[in-house]
């Protein structure tokens, strides 16, 4: 994860994917399915409705996951220009998603790619999104753009893909090189990257048949080095 500073895991190279589908399948049905539930984001400044989500805070040490007291979502406008500077409040993941075992297993196999020890404290900011598309607006998973997060790394990983064309993932070094991209088409599939040496994007998301719904369900978790 230091050089290039990212990896995506697509298909039959995606052992985590494997693993929830041959091992977890049900309770990796549940968890893809809880992406239903989520909520109205009001806070686009671009006018738009095509965004829902979720969002709680844990800490991870000893792969054990700790659920913290719910708090507003903050970014600075140095990483966000769009949406940052200001508190968003969101609601919560439900309790039956925070304790379907998936998540841990994600949370488990993402710190195994770059944590030294189990021993470290991660903080972890975690995201659901449903991203809309309709024939009228296309539907903008990265609204802020090219991006960083303000975190060490950075997991985004597809849950739901139906009738949507576009939504191409794209990294680029610090000097905003291009370094590769790909398109994350089926549940499963993932890109992880190192938020100090890349930046990272996704393109807009259009119907592939304007006369059915259209929509991109992603789980993006942003790990932090903390300290109790």
């Amino acid at each position: 994860m230091q050089k290039p500073g990212f990896m995506f895991a697509m298909g039959e190279t995606n052992r985590l994917q494997q693993q929830l589908t041959c091992r977890m399948g049900q309770a990796y049905k549940r968890f893809r399915q809880s992406w239903s539930g989520l909520l109205l984001d009001p806070y686009l400044r671009d006018g738009g409705n095509y965004r829902y989500r979720r969002y709680s805070v844990f800490h991870w040490k000893d792969n054990e996951l700790e659920v913290l007291p719910h708090e507003p979502h903050y970014q600075s406008s140095h990483y966000n220009r769009v949406h940052g500077g200001f508190n968003r409040h969101f609601r919560g993941w439900l309790p039956t998603t925070l304790n379907n075992p998936v998540l841990t297993e994600i949370i488990r196999w993402s710190t195994q790619q770059f944590s030294r020890s189990p021993t470290e404290l991660w903080r972890i900011q975690a995201h659901q999104f449903r991203i809309i598309a309709r024939p009228d607006q296309q539907g903008k998973p990265t609204p802020e753009g090219v991006h960083k997060d303000g975190a060490e790394y950075i997991l985004i990983m597809m849950m739901d893909r139906h009738n949507i064309s576009g939504g191409v993932s794209r990294i680029y070094d610090n000097t905003m090189h291009p370094l590769g991209e790909g398109t994350l088409e089926q549940a499963g599939d993932l890109v992880l990257v190192n938020d100090h040496s890349v930046y990272h994007g996704v393109t807009e998301i259009s119907p592939a048949n304007p006369a059915q719904p259209a929509w991109r369900d992603v789980l993006v978790l942003t790990f932090h080095k903390a300290r109790r």
